[in-house]
């Protein structure tokens, strides 16, 4: 009876998880997408490099983005028939271009392991000339990021600050995602379009 209970809360969670990817897929389902199961981490608490188990088999390829718990998780870094490794946003190495969705400033979403201890990473370079954008706001990715689609969910603001160049303001973020607790993702199939050179 122990065993049959410990698997019906086992299928239960799965089940929520996927419930929550599935809503996840509604609210992207301008981009093709394949679900995904992280099978090995990098060391640490958080998911900020991972393994999941498709690969080039499945279509998949370096640069498509990863998503999860309706935000953005990372992108593809290195593919092989039947696994990809995923590098996240919260990695000391990442930067996103992003933009706040009330206002449209543009900002640099940066990866901060240290930071992430308190739940957060960190944001620069935001001008909010009008001096709008405040803590809740929601920060997504932007039309001019070089490696991801925009519009996807990355957080919202925590804190915010004046820079001393008096001109620009920089704080953190708040992921949308659980960096703590990822299993499932999803990958957009479909790579960020960069313009040719001429």
């Amino acid at each position: 009876l122990t065993m049959e209970n410990i698997k019906l809360q086992q299928d239960r969670y799965e089940l929520t998880n996927l419930r929550e990817l599935y809503d996840l897929d509604a609210q992207y389902d301008d981009y093709p997408k394949i679900g995904a199961r992280i099978i090995a981490k990098d060391s640490g608490n958080w998911y900020h490099s991972f393994t999941i188990d498709k690969g080039s088999d499945d279509g998949l390829a370096v640069d498509m983005n990863v998503i999860a718990d309706g935000g953005l998780v990372g992108r593809i870094i290195a593919v092989g028939p039947n696994w990809a490794k995923v590098t996240s946003i919260i990695s000391d190495n990442s930067n996103v271009s992003g933009k706040v969705l009330a206002t449209g400033d543009n900002l640099i979403v940066s990866g901060d392991l240290e930071l992430m201890q308190q739940g957060n990473i960190s944001f620069s370079q935001l001008l909010d000339s009008a001096g709008v954008v405040v803590s809740g706001d929601k920060v997504v990715t932007s039309h001019i990021s070089d490696k991801y689609l925009p519009n996807i969910l990355i957080g919202y603001i925590s804190d915010i600050g004046l820079d001393s160049n008096k001109l620009t303001k920089s704080g953190t973020l708040t992921p949308a995602v659980d960096f703590e607790h990822l299993e499932d993702v999803l990958v957009i199939m479909e790579l960020k379009q960069t313009a040719e050179e001429p």
